[in-house]
């Protein structure tokens, strides 16, 4: 069950829900195959080429945990976003204390379609959230339901 799942608010519905964008994977991935090259080359030596793979590895694992256990949610009523797994950052927003999304891409966010979310509540709070996959969709469906509530 999802975060988001369990912490619904009587008559909420969940309407958008994401996770981050593959990207957070690269440096992760890249450390694996430097640490390969290292090791097939056997120019540093061994011991310390299995030690940088072992150490890549579990890099790819702990970004692979952050992945499955992120997410980022739109409901009819809140913004949800919770990060991380034995680190968990979340925060719930009622859509009416939203005084904006601002979104931060730059040229490879736009390449490849992520970005940094920063939700500006009331009373002048900000939370950025970063490799958002799609993020002016994500900013779009909060306007959206900021827009609904607001005639309704």
């Amino acid at each position: 069950m999802l975060y988001a799942e369990k912490t619904l608010l009587p008559g909420e519905k969940i309407l958008y829900y994401t996770k981050p964008h593959y990207i957070i994977f690269y440096r992760a991935v890249l450390w694996v195959v430097f640490a390969a090259l290292i090791l097939i080359s056997n120019y540093i030596g061994t011991f310390i080429g299995k030690l940088l793979l072992l150490t890549s590895i579990f890099s790819c694992i702990n970004v692979f945990i952050d992945y499955y256990c992120s997410e980022f949610v739109i409901t009819n009523k809140r913004v949800l976003i919770k990060l991380g797994f034995i680190r968990r950052q979340s925060l719930e927003i009622f859509l009416e204390r939203i005084e904006g999304i601002y979104v931060d891409q730059g040229i490879v966010g736009r390449m490849l379609n992520f970005g940094t979310l920063i939700v500006g509540g009331i009373g002048g709070t900000k939370n950025p959230f970063f490799y958002i996959p799609d993020p002016i969709k994500f900013r779009s469906n909060v306007q959206q339901q900021i827009q609904a509530i607001s005639k309704g």
